[in-house]
């Protein structure tokens, strides 16, 4: 995967190349910067890594990771690399200054975002060469969860966004290339406008929050699993579909700022399991339960796709 000679044949050796010849960096090593790392390194590609907050590669190796080098600077991080994983935080100026010494560091990487707040247009502005700039959005944990998010701008080269996209599926990953920008991209508009019927259906006082979860869990997410809304749609048929959405529609939730029932947990600094509590309470062994359970489902969903009917979970 290589942007050093955007048309070139070299180029595009590189990118086809075998994951082991890859050289890869992942600046940001939050939640998402490390499990691009973990994926990375699982996968066997050379994996360097920066975050003033992580100064070894023991740091990482606490976390589960190994085979990153963590580099001295960010500028030694990115120098020899294919492709550029970015994950700092969500901030415009920090993505800013991070995004542009990318670009001055290292002239001929691909740079990948894991942004899913700001539009790739917006990012392409910070970098030397945009047409090798596109969000990559992978979802947490970002070494399990499948879906990756690919979204150009109208700018990016179109054979480098079709690259990582191979690359991707190399990783093991599924991704899916946008057609077009939008906020959120596809499976944070999504999972917003399911949260926000959730938290409006609490507010109301219709369900509890173990209620929408059961709902969810027990009846749509089986089904979605195996057709997606569009597809149980199709089943379901589309008349039928079309006359409940006609009664519904009205009634949704259509509030343009998060609800009390969110915003005063929030406050209160229950953030969820990264706080020890949300609207659940947590500890650091029903995360790791939660994770075992993660695991054992995508091994049966995985396998299920590829027609492996004798998949079960690990024990």
């Amino acid at each position: 995967m290589h942007a050093r000679k955007p048309h070139s044949a070299e180029r595009r050796d590189v990118m086809l190349a075998e994951i082991q010849d890859l050289r890869t960096a992942v600046v940001g090593l939050g939640t998402m910067g490390r499990g691009i790392a973990r994926m990375l390194s699982a996968a066997g590609a050379t994996v360097s890594a920066f975050d003033p907050a992580v100064r070894t590669a023991v740091d990482l190796r606490q976390d589960g990771i190994s085979g990153p080098e963590v580099g001295a600077s960010l500028e030694a991080c990115v120098a020899d690399a294919d492709i550029v994983f970015e994950a700092v935080f969500e901030d415009l100026d920090v993505k800013e200054r991070v995004l542009r010494a990318i670009s001055a560091t290292s002239p001929g990487a691909v740079i990948a975002s894991n942004t899913s707040t700001f539009r790739p247009t917006t990012l392409a502005s910070f970098v030397d060469r945009p047409e090798r700039l596109l969000v990559a959005h992978f979802f947490n944990p970002a070494d399990l969860i499948p879906l990756v998010e690919i979204v150009p701008h109208a700018a990016t080269d179109g054979a480098i966004a079709a690259d990582v996209v191979d690359l991707m599926r190399k990783l093991g990953k599924r991704p899916v290339l946008l057609q077009a920008e939008t906020s959120g991209f596809v499976a944070n508009r999504l999972q917003a406008a399911m949260l926000r019927e959730s938290l409006a259906l609490i507010e109301a006082g219709v369900i509890d929050a173990a209620g929408i979860d059961a709902v969810v869990m027990s009846a749509l997410a089986p089904r979605w699993t195996v057709a997606g809304p569009i597809g149980v749609a199709d089943q379901g048929g589309l008349d039928i579909f079309a006359a409940v959405c006609a009664e519904i529609f009205p009634t949704l939730d259509n509030a343009e700022v998060p609800p009390d029932v969110l915003l005063n947990l929030v406050a209160a600094g229950r953030l969820g399991e990264k706080g020890g509590s949300g609207f659940y309470e947590h500890t650091a062994e029903s995360a790791q339960a939660a994770r075992q359970r993660l695991v054992a489902m995508l091994a049966i969903t995985e396998g299920w796709r590829r027609g492996d009917q004798t998949t079960r979970a690990p024990a």
